[in-house]
């Protein structure tokens, strides 16, 4: 089997290094820095330690050189950067190629829509299956924990159970079958946990504003931001209840997947992960102090590839989430883009976004037809 991994940051090095042990599996590499890779990944444990490593067998700028015979290609690309590499590797697809995100959120099926039509198979991860860092750029990785087990949902998703069969023998880690890929574009996991902890971290901020130290995104985290995340969480919960005529129960919802009911205990849980602690905010430094990166993965990914996808389905199904509206024009103000004119979301910024709407998708019959 040949498998061509998309994205060489710090969980697709991670994953290189994992299914690369595998003697049967041919591993290859799309990369815009091709002499920065070494054919070895070693991962380490947090502490630095060698565990293991794998091999990849070709790493090429070139997308016929890798794409052309892979019979996989999993994407840990950022959302924003999906589609533009699409459009590079679409004429070198093979037909039938499975195609995989993750996390799987972030609107890129609605992106693969002719490939699935086509008879591509699209599968996303609900939630990333490792937290890991890079250790020396193209040449090794450490791995800070993975999950116990993994939710997976296709497109069509009638072949969901054979995806998931495929991904637990390659990372050797129980796969469940979501009966809907609704439970990977819907999960709440990085649109609310970093848009919830950034708003309550800068919506204060303004040019002239500066922080004495840089702040740990985690392990600082407050009751503050968990009062926020769980409002949050609880809009999306409305927006999938809305949905009735399909299950939504396994959407992993912030509150069930940490097992907090309270503010107070949703902190505990958090600032107290071990794998998280190390993970520092989206920040600069000047020479007054410590300053937002609005340029950051953080900012242009989870509001315009998260919030703005979770509000655009309850626009079609006709549910209110006043907390997302606030959060995200607070983004529009701090980063100068348009998404509401009037109070009403069709700003200009909207148009070139994953949105169902964008993609011909404006019921609840759409989605239903669409995910099915």
């Amino acid at each position: 089997m040949n498998i061509c991994i998309l994205g060489g940051g710090n969980l697709g090095t991670l994953v290189m290094g994992d299914i690369g042990r595998r003697k049967d599996i041919s591993v290859r590499l799309l990369t815009s820095r091709p002499d920065d890779w070494n054919h070895i990944i070693e991962v380490c444990d947090n502490d630095g330690i060698f565990k293991y490593s794998g091999r990849v067998d070709i790493i090429s700028s070139n997308p016929e050189e890798v794409i052309s015979d892979a019979d996989i290609i999993i994407s840990t690309l950022p959302s924003y950067m999906f589609n533009r590499t699409m459009q590079k590797i679409k004429p070198f697809l093979k037909a039938g190629v499975w195609i995989g995100m993750m996390p799987g959120n972030g609107g890129s099926e609605c992106y693969c829509k002719e490939l699935i039509e086509s008879g591509c198979t699209l599968f996303g991860f609900q939630r990333v299956y490792g937290i890991a860092r890079i250790k020396e750029y193209g040449k090794s990785v450490y791995d800070l924990g993975k999950k116990k087990e993994l939710f997976i949902g296709a497109i069509p998703s009638c072949n969901t159970t054979d995806v998931c069969k495929v991904i637990e023998d390659l990372f050797n880690v129980k796969c469940n079958p979501l009966a809907n890929y609704l439970h990977v574009a819907l999960t709440p996991a990085n649109p609310i946990l970093h848009t919830a902890r950034l708003y309550e971290m800068f919506h204060n901020y303004s040019e002239g504003v500066y922080w004495e130290k840089m702040i740990s995104f985690y392990t600082e985290w407050t009751d503050e931001t968990s009062t926020i995340l769980l409002a949050c969480d609880e809009e999306v919960q409305t927006l999938c209840r809305r949905l009735a005529t399909v299950d939504l129960k396994r959407v992993g919802f912030v509150k069930e997947y940490f097992g907090a009911e309270t503010p107070h205990q949703m902190t505990a849980k958090i600032s107290n992960m071990i794998s998280l602690k190390n993970i520092q905010s989206p920040m600069i430094v000047t020479e007054e102090g410590y300053i937002p990166d609005f340029k950051s993965r953080y900012f242009m990914e989870d509001f315009p590839f998260g919030l703005c996808i979770i509000k655009s389905f309850s626009e079609i199904v006709g549910v209110e989430i006043p907390l997302i509206d606030k959060i995200l024009m607070w983004f529009e103000k701090v980063t100068g883009v348009e998404y509401y004119v009037d109070g009403k979301f069709e700003g200009k910024d909207l148009k070139n976004l994953p949105l169902p709407q964008n993609f011909g998708i404006n019921s609840p019959e759409d989605i239903i037809a669409y995910y099915r």
